[in-house]
């Protein structure tokens, strides 16, 4: 039976990018005297900001001088280490482009019948001279000749704008074919269907590309030596959040879980470390030359960017909603909460913890979910309100604030402060709070190390009324001149009122930053003095209350201070 191909058919098209994963392998089609070697990831150590430092081995074939490694994630620019013992004799390692064939599923006729070349074949076209030619298929005469880009740093050619400017636009390719009587040439463009003889056509074509790849030259053979391999790369990373169960009114149970987004390599059973700190890399974004990912005009410029063109920086704070499904505790809570074990041990290395996850396995292009620990921490319920500095930076009095800083000042946020009495740092994390199995809020958990506090937003106190106000009470003009300014000297008193119109009792902390010196404070403030700029003409301080209201109870603070205003 006959097989008819039309235009209006639609082929699956399978489009293959060309990475530098450790299991994407492609056939080189010209032969070489190397051994290839298979790299086996051991160790990962995953960062926050989408880079891991992997750790690897290889055993080298025995009677090899020369051994491939192939291709592997990209490395960032001072991180890539291949190390070996003394009986291996290394001459140097080298990346070089090789040519490779890969197969594709054809995507159009003309690439059907460049698959075909050779076989018979009826073509219809839309032409009125010859509506109808049948022959042999000769040849495809393509269109794809890749334009070489110019080399900096050779006397090379100079091409014309207008090549660059066109270069994306692709004339319909030739394909020639033999009838009986003679050769006839016809564009791509014309031909409405084909039609073969038998069934049994190719349906897949062949590219010739290029790939980089990494060999170790050695002065003798390599006798089956093991090497190591070490670098930091980008495509992996992990993004932590905490569930904070604030049932029981002083006990909260903090669980903690993590998200592991990989998009490098395939991880098969390797030893996964999750990075808790602030790691300083200075080349993360910029691409090693080892990788042959950019010409050497580039790599220049990605060192004083810091940055290389391909790099993609995520900062990891993508955070998905889960609940996970095990045993409850309690009797009144309707919904499962997580319930993980306690945390493991951690190592530090410096100033970073590391959280170990062994045997952990995860395809490229998977995200894994990983429960990390399920902690009892001490916690109280706190509401918020602070009230920041009336002088500006100018050290002039706002006397004029707009209506969004006014209500800024008077939110009060009910908040939940809890002590980290974990042998282990917190990390800066999404943090939702549950009660009852009820969703109650969710903010930012920020780095708390062990036996420190940590306070965590809940949701704004709509039933804790706060109203402040400041009064001027003296003025004494051109009291003096500061850096050729002349500045009055003003004596401004505040009252701060706070109403609790919940049943309950409640704690409430405000914080209020001033200029100048304080006088008097009611009830009494804790002053905490902060350092000052060095053109700033007032100290700067922090008043912090504390105080308790009962339900349905008003309360007024004050506080006095001297500023020195800027005329």
């Amino acid at each position: 039976m006959k097989k008819i191909i039309t235009e209006n058919l639609c082929w699956k098209r399978v489009v293959i990018i060309f990475t530098m994963t450790l299991l994407f392998m492609a056939v080189g089609i010209h032969a070489e005297d190397a051994g290839n070697t298979k790299v086996k990831i051991e160790r990962v150590a995953l960062f926050k900001n989408g880079l891991g430092h992997f750790t690897s081995s290889a055993i080298m074939p025995k009677e090899e001088t020369i051994v491939k490694i192939g291709q592997l994630p990209v490395p960032s620019f001072g991180t890539f280490w291949v190390s070996y013992s003394t009986n291996v004799k290394v001459r140097a390692l080298i990346t070089r482009m090789e040519d490779v064939k890969e197969m594709f599923s054809v995507r159009s006729i003309i690439e059907l019948l460049q698959a075909n070349s050779g076989r018979k074949v009826t073509i219809s076209t839309n032409s009125k001279d010859m509506p109808v030619i049948k022959g042999t298929i000769v040849k495809i005469i393509p269109n794809n000749r890749p334009i070489e880009p110019q080399n900096p740093y050779l006397m090379d050619r100079r091409r014309s704008s207008y090549d660059n400017r066109f270069r994306s636009y692709q004339i319909p390719p030739l394909i020639i074919i033999k009838t009986e009587s003679g050769t006839v040439t016809l564009s791509s463009g014309t031909i409405i269907c084909a039609d073969f003889e038998n069934n049994d056509i190719t349906t897949s074509v062949s590219l010739i590309s290029k790939q980089p790849s990494i060999r170790i030259e050695l002065e003798k053979e390599a006798g089956g030596e093991k090497i190591g391999i070490n670098y930091l790369a980008r495509g992996i990373t992990w993004s932590p959040s905490y569930m904070i169960d604030i049932s029981d009114p002083k006990i909260a149970r903090l669980s903690a879980k993590a998200l592991v987004i990989n998009e490098v390599a395939d991880i098969n059973n390797v030893n996964l470390d999750l990075v808790t700190g602030f790691p300083n890399i200075q080349f993360g974004e910029v691409n090693s030359p080892v990788a042959m990912s950019q010409n050497l005009e580039g790599f220049l410029k990605a060192l004083t960017t810091g940055r290389s063109e391909s790099s993609r920086r995520g900062h990891m704070m993508r955070q998905q909603a889960m609940i996970s499904n095990v045993a409850r505790y309690g009797d009144d809570v309707s919904t499962p909460m997580p319930g993980y074990s306690t945390a493991r041990e951690g190592s530090v290395s410096e100033d970073l913890f590391l959280y170990p996850v062994e045997n952990f396995t995860l395809l490229k292009g998977e995200t894994a979910c990983i429960p990390l620990f399920t902690a009892e921490v001490p916690y109280k319920h706190i509401y918020i309100w602070k009230i920041p500095d009336m002088l500006d930076n100018d050290e002039r009095y706002q006397r004029n604030r707009t209506k969004d800083k006014q209500q800024f000042a008077e939110e009060v946020w009910h908040s939940c402060r809890l002590v980290n009495n974990m042998k282990m740092p917190w990390t800066t994390a999404a943090a939702e709070f549950v009660k009852d199995g009820q969703f109650t809020g969710q903010d930012v958990c920020y780095y708390t190390a062990p036996g420190t506090e940590t306070t965590i937003r809940i949701n704004r106190a709509m039933n804790v009324l706060a109203e402040k106000v400041e009064l001027e009470l003296e003025r004494k003009r051109n009291a003096t001149r500061f850096h050729g300014y002349s500045y009055d000297l003003v004596k401004i008193k505040g009252e701060l009122k706070l109403q609790n119109r919940l049943d309950k009792s409640v704690i409430v902390e405000i914080t209020k930053n001033l200029s100048g010196e304080v006088i008097e404070s009611e009830p009494k403030a804790k002053d905490i003095p902060t350092a000052k700029g060095l053109k700033q003409v007032n100290p700067r301080h922090i008043l912090v209350w504390e105080i308790e209201l009962k339900p349905g109870q008003k309360e007024t603070l004050s506080y006095t201070y001297e500023v020195y205003v800027r005329n």
